[in-house]
């Protein structure tokens, strides 16, 4: 993981803890996006502002949440995304939105491909050790590879399709 300028981590999600463990693998300072309901809670909501998170809407296109990821972006910060927009329920890869081919199509961001596993057991993991949390970065893909690519929703929606490829084959080494 590159420790300078805008980078995109795009990993899949499965659970409540990948944002910190993704983070703590990095070891790089993260900013990420937080669906804005995790933010009523005023816990919940301080310590993950503490941590960098964004609220964004969930549902709809959230121009404010998008305009400050591409603001870190051009400062040369750190943004974990999850393309999916939302945890999957059965650990499996579902359809990405087009948020992270904006982002990167706007910044010309590095984007590196994360798959993530074992953090939607988190007691077997630790008491059995049956299931191990692993967290597995893939091959930068600088914007020389996407510039090509035109700022449009199919130019977006196509570099995501890329990236969630590659996570894919990130989620093959890993389970076989």
């Amino acid at each position: 993981i590159s420790q300078r300028g805008g980078l995109l981590i795009a990993s899949n999600h499965i659970s409540g803890l990948d944002p910190p463990l993704v983070g703590f693998a990095a070891t790089r300072e993260l900013h990420f996006l937080a669906k804005r309901e995790l933010f009523e809670n005023p816990l919940l909501g301080w310590l993950i502002s503490t941590y960098n998170a964004i609220p964004i809407k969930r549902g709809a296109t959230d121009r404010a949440a998008l305009k400050k990821a591409v603001e870190l972006m051009r400062q040369g910060e750190a943004l974990l995304v999850f393309p999916e927009g939302t945890r999957s329920r059965d650990g499996r890869l579902g359809e990405a939105k087009p948020g992270l081919g904006m982002i990167a199509l706007s910044t010309e961001a590095t984007i590196v491909p994360a798959f993530i596993s074992g953090t939607n057991q988190p007691l077997r993991s630790l008491i059995r050790r049956k299931c191990r949390v692993i967290v597995n970065f893939g091959e930068p893909i600088g914007p020389e590879h996407y510039r090509g690519l035109k700022p449009t929703k199919e130019g977006y929606y196509s570099l995501t399709r890329e990236v969630m490829e590659r996570i894919r084959r990130l989620e093959e080494s890993v389970l076989g």
